[in-house]
This record gives structure tokens, C-alpha cells and sequence, in this order.
């Protein structure tokens, strides 16, 4: 600390003759402050010039996030996290990362790095507020499968990422019942249900029409009992009601056809339903009698 006064208010001792420990700071010192005003990286192309303090660089890599810079915004993150290592900036840096590799759609590698936060920072109030559980919650919901004209609906698509979303969007909604972000995730979770009532149904269908009626009615029915707040009973109490009656069970599924018109009156489902009823009564009359088949009329068992 003399070393450094005694440079800068021009103390009449010369710096040649300082003490070697005072010299050496001083030259650090010197040094450290060339270094963070004038540094840059180019490395992979990118030039970043590093400011003084960990402060200075955080608020740079911000900005540099909101302008979608993302290597420059990695390069600085990275930068706190290493030359600060004892700041709060470098925790929050930390953050960041992730944050920086969840705008850039590297979903998987966000996820793996909220987890190592939560992990080394328990305590942090981004952990304890549920902002890194909902974030996770956030890039496995970007990570389901679209729609494409030319590609197979989202529906018959591998569901392992829809099904993680629902994992942690449940998780997070009973951990974290007072988080800013919770009206969000649950509108998520109703989104996510629907793509999982979604597959249930194409696979149902698909049973159906390869003359495995059995296997649908388990496959619908296992999906009414998971995803009661799906938004989408009335379309699966529908294709159950079509699966009994393709057993050639005519009293249940005009049982299901009512319950359809009864509980989702104001539904498209509810007036194909009524449809359905129509023709049971016309076809076996006003009391239909299930034939208890345990087997489609074709013998055929599902695979």
C-alpha cells in the first residue's frame, strides 16, 4: 500500500529504491490495471475488451445478452466467474451462463447448468425464489417436439421431452406455490398435459384401427386416471366411447357418449357424441347390451 502512495502523490523517495515487496506490488498493481482496461480476446473471432472490476464486466456481459451478443456475453460471464472468483458477480455470472445458453436455444446444456447452480448454491435466492427450478421447467418445454408441414405431428413423436416437462413443471408447482412464476407454470403444465392426452390418443387410435380395441380402452382409460386436468377429457371419453363400441359393447359406450354430452355440453365433442347415442338406439335399441368381449371380434391381441 506505501508503494502504491508513495508512486502516486509523488513522495520524494524514488520508486528504484523501494522495498522489493512494495516494488513488486506497485508493479502488480500497475500491471492488473493495463491488464483489465486494454485486455481483449479474439479467440473463435470474437474481440472482448475487459473492463476494471467484476462489476464493469457483469453489466457489460448483460448487455450484451439483451443485444443477443451471446459470445461476447459468454466470454465476459466467463471472465467474472474466473478473475472474481470471491465477488457476488461471479455467482451471479454464474447464473448467467446459463441463462446465456437458454437465449441461445442450447436447451440441454442450460438445463445441465441450472442444476449445477442449485447444486453449488443452494441457498442463493435465485435457487430458494424457484427461479432456476422454473427456468429447467422452461427449456424442457422449448426441447418438446413442433409441428412440421412435412415432418409427423408433434403427437406421434418421441414424448420423453413432454414428459420431462411435466415432470418438473409438477415438481416445481408443489415446491415453489408462492413464486412470481407460478401462474406460468401451470399454464405450461395444462399445455404439456394436452400434448401427453394428445399421444394417448393417437396410439389408442392407431390400436383401434389395427384391430386392437382392448389395448386402446387401457391406453385411454390409463390417461384419464394421469391427466385429469388435461383440458382434453371430453376428446379422450370420445375415442373411449368409439373403442367400446368398435368391441361391440353399445351399453358402455353410450354410458361414455353421455357423459360426454352431460359434463362438456358446449364442447364439438359433445355433438358427435350425441350422434353416437342416436345411432346405438336405432341399432340396438333403448337398452343395449355390452356383449363382455375381452377380445376384438377379429381375436387379434395387442403386441
Amino acid at each position: 500500500m506505501d508503494g502504491w502512495k508513495w508512486a502516486t502523490v509523488g513522495y520524494r523517495k524514488p520508486v528504484s529504491r523501494l522495498p522489493l515487496r512494495h516494488l513488486l506490488v506497485f508493479t502488480l498493481t500497475i500491471g492488473s490495471m493495463g491488464l483489465f482496461a486494454c485486455a481483449s480476446d479474439s479467440d473463435n473471432g470474437v474481440e472482448v475488451t475487459y473492463s476494471a472490476t467484476a462489476r464493469q464486466n457483469y453489466e457489460k456481459a448483460l448487455a450484451e445478452l439483451k443485444d443477443e451478443n451471446f459470445p461476447e456475453a459468454r466470454k465476459l460471464f466467463a471472465f467474472v466467474r474466473s478473475k472474481f472468483p470471491f465477488s457476488k458477480y461471479a455467482v451471479l455470472a454464474e447464473l448467467a451462463l446459463a441463462d446465456t445458453r437458454f437465449a441461445m436455444g442450447d436447451y440441454q446444456s442450460a438445463i445441465d447448468a441450472y442444476k449445477a447452480f442449485m447444486r453449488l448454491h443452494p441457498t442463493h435466492e435465485k435457487v430458494e425464489d424457484g427461479y432456476a427450478s422454473f427456468r429447467i421447467c422452461r427449456a424442457y418445454v422449448e426441447e418438446m417436439p413442433e409441428d412440421w408441414l412435412i415432418l409427423p405431428p408433434a403427437a406421434e413423436k418421441d414424448q420423453a421431452a413432454v414428459q420431462d416437462a411435466a415432470r418438473e413443471l409438477s415438481d416445481f408447482i408443489d415446491k415453489f406455490p408462492e413464486s412470481t412464476h407460478l401462474k406460468e407454470a401451470h399454464a405450461a403444465y395444462k399445455v404439456v398435459l394436452r400434448r401427453l392426452v394428445e399421444h394417448e390418443v393417437y396410439v389408442a387410435k392407431f390400436y383401434l384401427s389395427q384391430g386392437y380395441p382392448k389395448a386402446a380402452i387401457l391406453r385411454l382409460e390409463g390417461a384419464i386416471s394421469r391427466y385429469p386436468d388435461s383440458g382434453k377429457e371430453a376428446e379422450l371419453l370420445l375415442t373411449l366411447g368409439q373403442t367400446h363400441l368398435e368391441m361391440g359393447n353399445p351399453l358402455s359406450a353410450r354410458r361414455t357418449f353421455e357423459k360426454v354430452m352431460a359434463e362438456y355440453a358446449g364442447a364439438p365433442q359433445a355433438s358427435r357424441a350425441r350422434i353416437y347415442v342416436e345411432f346405438i338406439e336405432n341399432r340396438f335399441g333403448k337398452a343395449p347390451v355390452d356383449t363382455q368381449s375381452e377380445t376384438p371380434k377379429s381375436g387379434k391381441q395387442a403386441g
